[in-house]
């Protein structure tokens, strides 16, 4: 035993060569007089125990109840509400009102049904008439519903980053039009997101009509223009895939993560979970192979899950395409990763016809194209 120790533990600055440094707090590490005194406590800095009598102890508790109560007393601050002259037809005081909209993400649409009370919006659930979501929603609907209820949104005209006039901006717009008429529109670009809205198009369609001289631009941070050339590639024209997982026994993601898409990975993931559970309409669980280079909701949610960085996606897929029988180079691929795609591929085979490859929208055209061979 150690003269200053005579519990016989090994202190942190004298740990057995054999094993690795252990030590429970900072006094441990810097052998203060606390934790040499008494070893086994857990808070050696603590030298005095806390102590207190049952009468101070009620005393407090009595205390922490009355402040807790105290919340609650609280007078609401004065709201005058008052009721409607001419009440709209539909409403009824306490009852909801449900609008059937859609929400537009990337140029998807989700049909949605927004909840209102008393003519505030409060909740965003999906539309089960709609083919888009079957009554299923994801984070992007649930908060959108905060958006409207945001303090930062703007609640006038701004001009320069001051506050202006509604009739202001349109006296201005008005002597603008006025002036591009004259200019068959020359000068006017018109810069917008994806736009699928039948209606928003055709305001612009119009739009254009009248100012053939003007531009119109689509632009989208995060677009899907590889999938597009990878149809392109395949097709000879740009096409968009319509994914059926309720009828794919196997599916094989390359960095796809199909079940966190916004707007149109509601539905995927419906038809695909609907294929996960066991019951008496369901013949056979799918099986799901994912290829991903960073962890994702579809790569947790997969049975065969293969980690490569992304610019190695393309060599498996190469390497994939090769033993389905493609007449394409194989990609260099690690040896555990080959054992994996052989197994993919036999899963494949097997369930020809019944299979199905999904790319991210992040990998090359040329993967996209490989999919689609």
């Amino acid at each position: 035993m150690h003269p200053e120790n005579p519990k016989g533990r090994s202190l942190a600055t004298t740990p057995d060569p054999k094993q690795p440094l252990l030590w429970r707090s900072l006094e441990e590490v810097t052998q203060t007089r606390h934790c040499e005194d008494d070893p086994d406590r857990e808070f050696p800095h603590l030298s005095e125990p806390f102590s207190v009598n049952r009468r101070e102890f009620m005393r407090l508790l009595a205390a922490s109840l009355a402040l807790a109560g105290a919340a609650g007393c609280s007078r609401q601050p004065e709201e005058k509400i008052l009721p409607y002259v001419n009440e709209p037809e539909p409403l009824t005081a306490g009852k909801p009102l449900y609008f059937a909209t859609a929400m537009a993400i990337g140029g998807y649409a989700t049909g949605v049904l927004a909840e209102s009370n008393m003519g505030r919006p409060t909740k965003i659930e999906g539309n089960p008439l709609h083919p888009s979501s079957l009554g299923g929603s994801d984070v992007f609907a649930q908060a959108s519903v905060l958006d409207l209820w945001d303090p930062d949104r703007s609640k006038t005209v701004l001009r320069g980053g001051r506050i202006g006039a509604w009739e202001t901006f349109l006296a201005t717009l008005a002597d603008r039009l006025r002036t591009l008429e004259t200019q068959r529109g020359a000068g006017l670009c018109i810069l917008t997101e994806t736009v699928t809205a039948p209606t928003l198009s055709a305001q612009l369609a119009a739009l254009l009509t009248k100012f053939p001289d003007a531009q119109w631009r689509q632009y989208q941070p995060i677009s899907r223009d590889n999938a597009y050339e990878g149809g392109r590639l395949a097709f000879g024209e740009p096409v968009e895939t319509a994914y059926r997982f309720a009828r794919a026994d196997v599916v094989l993601s390359l960095d796809a993560d199909f079940l966190g898409w916004p707007a149109i990975g509601v539905r995927y993931a419906r038809d695909f979970v609907g294929r996960r559970r066991a019951g008496a309409g369901t013949a056979a669980m799918n099986r799901l192979y994912a290829i991903e280079s960073t962890p994702a909701l579809t790569g947790a949610f997969a049975d065969h899950r293969l980690p490569l960085r992304a610019s190695e996606v393309e060599q498996a897929a190469r390497s994939l395409a090769a033993k389905l029988g493609l007449s394409v180079s194989a990609g260099d691929v690690e040896p555990a990763a080959d054992v994996w795609l052989d197994a993919c591929v036999a899963d494949l085979k097997t369930h020809r016809g019944a299979a199905l490859i999904i790319v991210g929208d992040n990998q090359p055209s040329f993967v996209h194209a490989l999919a689609h061979a």
